[in-house]
């Protein structure tokens, strides 16, 4: 089969090229949400810093990330649309990740890691836009589980090999060296084996250029998807308060090893990643809200479970079930988006989630370092968690409605 299809179901050989990039983000969100906050901690860091800087989005996104996306939606090179920015965007990155594993102080290391997510950044979400691009809206559920999977257990496997060589306690310095190679080296495959065509899985209106101040009143015209993406805020308010901390919750409340942390942070994330191919495919059947739901849901249960937990067998416990929960959102929230939104408003949209993700997240670290962290030391962070997850599972069944023609024949409405 070929793997140039047009506007036809996309080939598996093409899902496995595109999911390539995955491994790139797999290995850099691994890196951020989990070896630099005791790096971090190494230096000097307060709690607060550790969140700031750990974080896979920046404040300072909230301006370029929709700006990108936009601009992905708007250009056409010879390259296509999304792939320019994969590819001037992530060698500087790398560069910078590189320049990163010789900081000799904490602001070194900070201005640097500041460069290397900015840059990640401006590549990533026009690698999520790419999806929708070459996918039809019946299989975008079984390539976000693919892609998903694939960066999970890319996440995983840097994880146990930064665990087996961190056995004095340190991160190897090697580490750098590695996540930099990983990203270039995988989102090259992405970039030379999938080609864009001007023509997308469904057709849009019109590709002509239109203002700026048009572009941004279409948008508000589509009152579910912004809906939406305020759910996904406040969910996303919640989970970015646990990540930061959640070697450090376990070397200092659990009172593990912080190799020990990491194996289990690898163990969440493998979880996470056969649940996404499983609810991936289960979301293309059923519909991606009520997954979306479900996942939610389960997480809610593991963070009330969290506050609680004081041996390792009931940490382990609560991992597996947020890797089943967590593993169920990340597969459907995506697709999801895609289902409320045209297609020529792909880019946009990316841009505004990660918009949305750059103000949450910032704002959860300021709320959990400054609320909760001195009040309940680490265990705070899951009584965070808990609130913001049932927030938004309530608003999600309450709020947001998906149309008839994007959701499965099978799938049952759901509400309350």
């Amino acid at each position: 089969m070929s793997l140039e299809t047009t506007t036809g179901d996309i080939s598996r050989a093409r899902m496995l090229l595109y999911s390539a990039g995955s491994v790139g983000t797999g290995a850099f969100y691994a890196f951020n949400n989990f070896v630099l906050p005791p790096v971090l901690k190494s230096f000097g860091a307060p709690d607060l810093l550790i969140g700031f800087l750990s974080s896979t989005r920046s404040l300072e996104g909230a301006l370029i990330q929709p700006t990108v996306g936009a601009l992905s939606d708007r250009t056409w090179t010879r390259l296509g649309r999304r792939r320019p920015f994969i590819l001037v965007a992530i060698p500087l990155s790398a560069l910078f990740f590189l320049a990163a594993g010789s900081a000799s102080s904490l602001v070194q290391l900070a201005v640097l890691i500041f460069l290397f997510s900015i840059f990640f950044n401006t590549a990533v979400d026009p690698y999520a836009a790419l999806l929708p691009d070459i996918a039809p809206l019946h299989q975008r559920g079984l390539l976000s589980g693919l892609a998903t999977a694939t960066q999970l257990i890319s996440s995983v496997a840097l994880l146990l090999l930064v665990a087996s060589g961190s056995g004095n306690g340190a991160v190897p310095a090697w580490t750098y060296d590695v996540v930099a190679a990983i990203l270039v080296v995988s989102f090259g495959v992405t970039v030379l084996g999938v080609r864009e065509q001007r023509e997308r899985t469904e057709p849009a209106p019109t590709m002509a250029r239109v203002p700026w101040r048009a572009s941004l009143a279409a948008v508000l015209v589509h009152r579910q998807a912004v809906r939406y993406l305020g759910t996904l805020f406040v969910y996303q308010f919640g989970l970015n308060a646990i990540l930061p901390y959640l070697v450090l919750f376990i070397t200092d409340e659990i009172h593990e090893s912080q190799q020990t942390g990491l194996i289990l942070s690898a163990t969440l994330l493998l979880v996470m990643a056969i649940s996404a191919v499983v609810f991936g495919r289960l979301a293309d059947r059923i519909g991606t809200r009520l997954v979306l739901a479900l996942g939610w849901a389960l997480l809610a249960a593991s963070a009330v479970a969290g506050v609680l937990i004081t041996t390792l067998p009931q940490t382990v416990a609560v991992v597996l079930l947020a890797g089943v929960g967590n593993g169920a959102a990340t597969a459907a929230n995506w697709p999801l988006l895609t289902a409320l939104i045209p297609p020529e408003k792909t880019g946009v949209f990316a841009g505004l989630k990660a918009a949305a993700e750059s103000i949450a997240i910032p704002l959860s670290v300021v709320v959990a370092a400054e609320l909760f962290l001195p009040r309940f030391g680490y265990r705070g962070i899951f009584a965070m968690l808990a609130i913001n997850i049932v927030l938004a599972l309530v608003l999600l069944l309450r709020f947001v409605r998906v149309p008839p023609a994007a959701e499965p024949l099978t799938a049952e409405p759901l509400a309350v």
